[in-house]
């Protein structure tokens, strides 16, 4: 028998891409959805369901009320949380609900797919899933900086371990997940490439949001990219105040028109790591990925503090 999957999304748009994308992607459960936190109650009376999975911001209930209500009425229920407007406030409620998944929008529906059936393959299983202290500590990492300087080919070189000169503009925002052990504790990624195109300036101030740190990257190929790296900055500084920042002079392997002395200094003078990268030969592309982590994990320890 298939298993079921209630989807409770009160845009008629996304429910129906939800429900129409899975199919089409061969979802091996079934599928339906409702447009409120209340007609899902309604559903979850009249019928079982192995999991649920909800937007946060609906009309009448919320998608963490809804879960807390599931929680009193079918306590093994395993529930998933969709948000466009990520918090850390949003992030602990959901754990403390112990929440399967957190996913911020926007992500890909294959994501979603991919998460769904890692959770009925739980409800599959005679023992429950795994404590919140034994999954990887999920760590927002945002990539800023002009278009061209190589932001998304650093991420595939860093997922895929290979270099991809084929460059497609980032239509706003972009991300990525890749697992790390840090200090034999697991962590999970998630790099935020945001355009740098200055059209996408609106959109790129809603995805600094809830960000641990900040990977600043210029081309030592393009002056241009390295003297504008003070106006990301304040962009960045104007929504995360406190976030801290990793500099990465990329495309090292190119005829220069930044030295590395130059990057060096404006490093020392904002108190920030620095670390040349090269997408072609690799060189410094996991360090610095492990930079940012080790910067996120630290920042994000001072702030539970």
């Amino acid at each position: 028998m298939k298993k079921r999957v209630l989807v409770a999304e009160d845009d008629a748009n996304v429910a129906f891409l939800i429900k129409d994308g899975l199919c089409d992607l061969g979802a091996s459960f079934e599928i339906e959805t409702v447009s409120s936190g209340e007609e899902a109650l309604k559903r979850i009376d009249e019928s079982k369901w192995d999991l649920v999975v909800t937007d946060h911001r609906m009309t009448g209930i919320t998608g963490l009320e809804l879960i807390k209500a599931i929680k009193a009425k079918v306590p093994a229920t395993l529930t998933i949380l969709m948000t466009g407007f990520g918090s850390d406030e949003i992030e602990q409620a959901a754990q403390q609900l112990q929440v399967y998944r957190y996913l911020t929008k926007p992500f890909p529906l294959i994501r979603l797919k991919q998460v769904i059936e890692e959770a009925l393959a739980y409800t599959q299983n005679t023992e429950p899933p795994p404590p919140n202290n034994q999954m990887p500590q999920p760590l927002k990492i945002t990539l800023g900086g002009d278009g061209n300087v190589g932001k998304t080919t650093l991420i595939k070189r860093l997922c895929t371990g290979k270099f991809d000169a084929a460059r497609v503009m980032t239509i706003g925002v972009d991300f990525h997940l890749y697992d790390i052990q840090h200090d034999s504790h697991p962590a999970r990624l998630i790099v935020w490439d945001v355009s740098g195109q200055d059209q996408f300036a609106f959109t790129r101030r809603a995805f600094y949001r809830g960000s641990k740190a900040v990977g600043l990257v210029y081309a030592v190929n393009d002056r241009a990219s390295f003297e504008r790296l003070p106006l990301w900055r304040a962009e960045i500084r104007a929504i995360l105040p406190h976030v801290p920042f990793v500099l990465a002079g990329n495309k090292s392997d190119l005829d220069r028109q930044v030295t590395t002395a130059e990057g060096q200094a404006l490093a020392d003078a904002w108190g920030i790591p620095f670390l040349e990268t090269s997408c072609l030969n690799g060189q410094g592309v996991a360090d610095f990925f492990r930079q940012l982590a080790t910067t996120a994990i630290r920042f994000t320890t001072m702030q539970s503090c």
